[in-house]
């Protein structure tokens, strides 16, 4: 018997950053999810799923065209047909969408309430599948602590949208922790919201099948959904299955190694054919960010069109691949920040050595000194600014000064025609906290 689990839908959910791809079918891309889920329910009557698990997230947010609820309806009847059992809970965009409560749906689906989780007992297919809906968009309290427990002789799906892995990049709903989950005694927990696939664990299993198409350049790679193949009520395998009709891409380019430009673009030449090959026939849309320190920083930075430019002629050149954006990351080569620091460094002792040898030039830093002096003085029982006590740390202060300057450089030691500390300058037997 085979499930399919699938999450994080998004119908119809406008993908990000079109409007800048110069010469992309703009109209098709924005179809993808629509497409992806189409693909999807293609997957389940090919492969003659007996259940297919929606975790979460078939609509996106406050969408209110009807026309996307009428759509996913029209989908869920080809499963119908065939006799295909559709099990699902709304998420945090569903919680919040108007389609979600206002298009009914068909006999076929269940869909588990929000009050509390319910269980959803399959016996003909040797399945007991748990869940609870969000009643509204944010939703704090851990709900996997209150699921029921495991029915005996049946395969336990619990089906949740959640964060169980604390990502930064998704809201913190529905928290728990994987060792939560385990502890139900589930044999399988179908999980969404992250749409990054993972599996969190294995026997039992715990697993983020992803989002079924990719939405912009931070969602980049395959994405589809989970195939289980169930026998003799044990899951026998777990696999993904790719499933989105476009692919993200993002490029890094290290521009440190690069001798010239034509190095950065040979390079980048090379990593879309990787790409377009791994994306199997699908239209590539990526994102190229060149980084790192390099001697052409200038170059980039004050004449970006070029490079953006011959990108896209690249890309071009390819087929269906799509520039979506060019971002620079460059900096000036580490050597030329070294000899800044360098240089400064310099100055400093050149400066402290024309005090060391002129005293006239050390007493006109006395005004500037003088407040703090006056200040100290009163605790120390000597003025710290005298120009005698001056010379004699010219030094220490040269050390101190450097160190503060840059930490992880080497700082030479003081020119040797500058005086040595006089210990007897500083008394410290008369003032033991002067150290």
């Amino acid at each position: 018997m085979r499930v399919i689990h699938a999450a994080d839908l998004h119908i119809d959910s406008p993908l990000r950053g079109l409007g800048r791809i110069e010469g992309a079918p703009v109209d098709d891309i924005r179809l993808a999810t629509r497409r992806a889920f189409t693909r999807l329910v293609d997957t389940c009557l090919e492969d003659q799923a007996a259940l297919l698990i929606l975790a979460g997230d078939v609509f996106d947010g406050e969408w209110r065209d009807f026309n996307t609820g009428l759509f996913f309806v029209r989908e869920l009847a080809r499963l119908r047909d065939v006799g295909t059992r559709v099990v699902m809970v709304r998420g945090n965009h569903d919680a919040e969408s108007v389609l979600a409560r206002h298009i009914p749906l068909p006999e076929h689906v269940h869909t588990f309430p929000a009050e509390a989780a319910g269980t959803l007992e399959l016996p003909a297919l040797g399945l007991a599948v748990h869940g609870q809906s969000y009643g509204n968009r944010s939703v704090e309290d851990n709900l996997a602590e209150f699921y029921p427990d495991r029915r005996r002789d049946l395969v336990n799906i619990g089906v949740l949208h959640t964060n169980a892995i604390g990502a930064a990049e998704h809201s913190n709903y529905a928290p728990c922790t994987v060792q939560q989950l385990v502890r139900r005694g589930y044999d399988y927990w179908a999980l969404g919201h992250v749409h990054k696939r993972s599996i969190l664990h294995a026997d039992p299993w715990v697993v983020y099948p992803g989002n079924l198409q990719g939405r912009h350049a931070h969602e980049t790679g395959p994405r589809g959904c989970t195939v289980l193949d169930i026998d003799n009520l044990k899951i026998r395998s777990v696999a993904h299955r790719d499933l989105d009709v476009l692919r993200w891409a993002e490029i890094s380019l290290a521009a440190a190694s690069a001798a010239d430009t034509d190095d950065l673009l040979g390079t980048l030449r090379m990593r879309l054919q990787q790409i377009v090959f791994e994306a199997g026939g699908r239209p590539v849309l990526a994102r190229v960010l060149v980084d790192g320190a390099t001697h052409l920083h200038a170059r980039l930075a004050a004449h970006p069109e070029p490079f953006a430019a011959q990108t896209r002629a690249i890309a071009a050149d390819l087929g269906d691949v799509w520039i979506e954006q060019v971002r620079f990351r460059t900096r000036p080569p580490a050597e030329t920040e070294h000899g800044e620091l360098l240089a400064l460094h310099q100055a400093l002792r050149d400066e402290l050595e024309a005090l060391a040898a002129d005293p006239q030039r050390l007493a006109e830093y006395g005004p500037a000194l003088a407040p703090l002096g006056a200040l100290v003085a009163p605790y120390l029982g000597l003025r710290p600014d005298d120009p005698e006590r001056l010379a004699a740390r010219l030094p220490e202060v040269e050390a101190l000064l450097l160190g503060l300057l840059a930490p992880d450089l080497p700082h030479p030691r003081p020119p040797a025609h500058l005086p040595p500390q006089d210990p007897a300058a500083i008394r410290p037997s008369e003032h033991p906290e002067v150290q």
